[in-house]
């Protein structure tokens, strides 16, 4: 799988967002203070809402986890956030809806530019609470573990900082994968980079706010 730019045009709008778009929210259903950047895949508007929400108080080299919120239209087949704004070498998220229509989620890892593998590094708990679905988008909220850091070429540990901006990646497919984890993934289409402000996204009272949320 290549991540390929649509069409020219669409990479002037969507191939890079600066930290400065990224808007701190608020979500009244799970009371998380998420930081919120939006990824453009048409001309017409439309795109994948992408929040993060960490702990307060990490240290710049400590693994932490994180809640990863996506607002999705119904119009994407599947879509990915890459941990460290690239397809290769660090953890991927990809997510599509399964024949009942409930979220899936699954982790890969890239080595090269090909199909995305599982790994095991990065785990997603899925959260009733934030999950949620109309007739125009829908919605998942999830805990990932092993997002923040990982193995890097040489043995060394990559961190996601919670001090400043963390590039990211996403992609999207219009192509909807079979109903399970493991399923093969059509190359996608469009994919955007873009500094995602994690100060923003800070939560005190981390492990409370956690425990209150419904898996």
């Amino acid at each position: 799988m290549i991540w390929t730019l649509w069409v020219g045009i669409l990479a002037s709008l969507i191939g890079y967002v600066s930290a400065a778009d990224a808007v701190q929210y608020r979500d009244p259903d799970t009371g998380l203070t998420f930081s919120q950047n939006f990824g453009l895949y048409k001309a017409d508007g439309r795109g994948i809402t992408f929040r993060v929400a960490i702990p307060s108080g990490v240290g710049q080299y400590t693994p932490y986890d994180a809640v990863v919120q996506i607002v999705v239209p119904n119009d994407v087949g599947w879509g990915g956030l890459a941990w460290n704004g690239g397809m290769t070498k660090n953890p991927l998220l990809t997510f599509w809806r399964g024949s009942n229509n409930a979220p899936i989620l699954s982790s890969r890892w890239a080595n090269g530019h090909s199909t995305p593998t599982t790994y095991t590094g990065a785990t997603y708990t899925l959260y009733k609470t934030g999950t949620k679905s109309n007739s125009t988008h829908w919605q998942f909220t999830a805990l990932c573990q092993g997002c923040t850091s990982w193995t890097a070429d040489g043995g060394a540990t990559r961190y996601l900082s919670t001090r400043g901006g963390n590039r990211l990646a996403f992609a999207y497919s219009p192509s909807r994968p079979a109903s399970n984890t493991n399923a093969a993934l059509q190359v996608h289409e469009v994919h955007g980079y873009w500094s995602h402000d994690f100060v923003q996204a800070s939560n005190d009272n981390w492990d409370a706010a956690i425990g209150r949320l419904q898996t």
